[in-house]
């Protein structure tokens, strides 16, 4: 080889080299650039994909009654779920999903599309609650779907069925809709209360959900426990509901639609309240078929509404102790007064009638006997507007404040209302009025105002706000701590007025048109109420009404007279005279309250509560 070829050998020689150096440098100042620059990216990039959190849903509080009963609790279940990371997003393979699962493959595909665009952790569940059968054919599932996966998560159990399923509510997913109308204050998917004490003291009784961090392989097994934090359960809370007193009000109703609410008149905490008909939360814990909405929402008894807080119904002859309180504080008449009654008078060029022909009666007799001549004279005397502002004094207006959602605002019309109601016919007849007094005409009243007013009654004019919370208890720390009641107002009623309503309603019972629920070893004090459902010619024509037509029971008051406890209100829907349907369930309560109740209570609670609650031996808080 000559010198020129030797040259040209060399000068590749070293290009080569110096090609070779620029690679080494360049790969070292690529790992460089990696290892210093772009490490926190490069790493945070490998933990995405390595490294999948998992949230961890924390349970809602237990639900106890006053002694520590239980009525809602928590139990571990099994869901079969997608993981936010693993949501497929092929449109096929979600429509072999849906067919599999024998789900409408639109409502899933919205589903999952949703839970993308929401961005957060939160699995998807796809079926939940799983037994061995369910479990089993979710395992098939997951063959053919391996995104799907198996996950715990504690669920909602409501102990006592239909017993108080108005008051307690049911939970429920987050959806779509929710999520637009609070932006920002739910994640989707998150369980919260949907009805109820579930939904009213939401905040309460949910926890903070947890989060556990995982180390996956390149198939997605979950291989290392990568970091945990623990969910906090939400806090336990006693109600003011006595369980036994609940279940004597369910059984009482029957088949009979209706409410009932019972009153404690040492501080307005809700002993009972019960809508009839009643329905089991528990079942809107799985998804509801077709069946099951039509049943529950297009069912014309209605059986979602709570009739407690909701139902309006006209009062009937329990309005008449507000006419009265109307007239007294009015100076219109006093206890003495008397009218005459010879079974029907024309008002205004209508002949009114009564039920029975009663003679000269003063208010004592009139309200013993319910003498709707005696009060309709009341009512011509007295100003719609006074009725009205009398029922604002006294609690029977408006809302009473229940710690429970949708409360409806009780009627007692003014004028400024009948502007609203009627606005092509603003103006109030004085013939109206005569309706009114006696609690017909365009009165409305909820049982549980109703159940108030009577125990304003009961305690010299104490305007209470009923309420359900106890107290509660701090899971994490097992800490227990009372709950305040809501204060209390004071109406100012006139002890002289107050002492002959009080007689009134005793004698009533003893001798008036509750004397069949009079009992020897027992006073109880009250006022039944018959109120038209619609308007019939005589009582053939009545008994031939179908029974949707025919009149709604009433019966309120309070026992034990001369020391009251408690006050009531049960209103049964078409069932008739309110001495024969509604008075007969307020007696029921009163017997187990203050006769089988201290003889054979219920068993001990498996909690304690707390000591300041339990009533010493005179039935009076410590």
């Amino acid at each position: 080889m000559d010198s020129r070829g030797r040259h040209l050998i060399i000068k590749r020689l070293e290009l080569g080299k110096v090609l070779a150096w620029l690679m080494i440098l360049g790969l070292l100042a690529a790992y460089g650039w990696v290892q210093l620059v772009k490490r926190r990216e490069m790493r945070e990039m490998a933990d995405r994909q390595a490294i999948k959190t998992r949230t961890s849903p924390a349970p809602r509080g237990v639900i106890y009654d006053r002694n520590g009963n239980k009525l809602v609790d928590n139990r571990r279940a099994l869901h079969l779920v997608i993981q936010a990371e693993e949501l497929p997003k092929d449109p096929a393979l979600i429509e072999a999903l849906a067919l599999a699962l024998q789900r409408d493959p639109i409502d899933l595909k919205r589903r999952i599309q949703a839970s993308r665009q929401a961005g957060s952790n939160r699995m998807v569940i796809i079926q939940d609650n799983l037994d061995e059968v369910g479990l089993a054919q979710a395992e098939l599932l997951r063959a053919r779907f391996p995104f799907l996966s198996i996950e715990t998560a504690p669920r909602r159990v409501y102990l006592g069925q239909d017993l108080a399923g108005h008051l307690l509510g049911y939970v429920g997913e987050v959806d779509e809709s929710l999520m637009k109308k609070t932006p920002g204050k739910y994640q989707l998917g998150e369980i919260i209360g949907k009805s109820g004490l579930e939904a009213s003291h939401n905040e309460i009784l949910k926890g903070v959900d947890g989060e556990r961090r995982i180390v996956v392989d390149h198939l997605g097994r979950e291989v290392a426990l990568r970091g945990l934090m623990e969910s906090v359960p939400g806090k336990s809370v006693f109600l003011t509901l006595d369980a036994g007193l609940q279940r004597v009000l369910q059984e009482s109703f029957g088949t009979e639609n209706g409410a009932g609410v019972v009153i404690d008149l040492r501080d307005g905490g809700i002993l009972a309240m019960y809508s009839s008909p009643s329905y089991d939360p528990n079942l809107f814990l799985n998804r509801l078929t077709q069946e099951q909405v039509k049943e529950f929402w297009q069912n014309p008894v209605r059986p979602m509404l709570n009739r407690a807080t909701q139902g309006l119904y006209p009062p009937g002859s329990t309005f008449k102790l507000l006419t009265a309180l109307a007239a007294l504080d009015k100076g219109i008449i006093t206890p003495s007064t008397r009218f005459t009654c010879s079974g029907h008078k024309n008002f205004y060029g209508r002949d009114f009638r009564c039920d029975g022909v009663h003679g000269s009666v003063d208010l004592i007799q009139a309200i013993t006997v319910s003498c709707d001549i005696y009060f309709y004279e009341l009512g011509q005397r007295l100003d719609i507007d006074e009725i009205h502002a009398a029922a604002v004094k006294y609690g029977l207006a408006d809302r009473t404040g229940v710690d429970l959602l949708h409360e409806s605002a009780s009627r007692v019309p003014s004028r400024e209302w009948v502007k609203k109601a009627r606005p092509k016919e603003p103006k109030w007849y004085a013939g109206e009025t005569i309706s009114v007094s006696i609690g017909q005409g365009a009165n409305g009243v909820t049982p549980i105002s109703l159940a108030r007013f009577y125990a304003a009654l009961a305690t010299r004019g104490k305007l209470f706000t009923p309420h359900l919370l106890y107290g509660m208890r701090d899971e994490t720390t097992g800490k227990l701590a009372p709950i305040p009641p809501p204060p209390t107002q004071n109406s100012g009623m006139d002890p002289n007025t107050w002492a002959a309503l009080d007689q009134g309603l005793n004698e009533v019972v003893r001798n008036g048109t509750a004397r069949s629920i009079a009992m020897p070893n027992l006073a109880i004090a009250g006022k039944t109420g018959t109120s038209q459902v619609t308007t019939f010619v005589d009582r053939s024509h009545y008994a031939g009404l179908a029974k949707k037509l025919r009149d709604n029971g009433l019966f309120a008051g309070y026992a034990p007279h001369g020391n009251p406890q408690i006050a009531f209100a049960v209103v049964v829907e078409n069932a008739g005279f309110g001495a024969s349907s509604a008075a007969p369930i307020a007696k029921k309560l009163c017997e187990y309250w203050f006769i089988q109740r201290p003889v054979k209570p219920l068993p001990p609670p498996a909690v304690k509560p707390f000591s300041s609650f339990q009533p010493d031996e005179e039935g009076e808080a410590p």
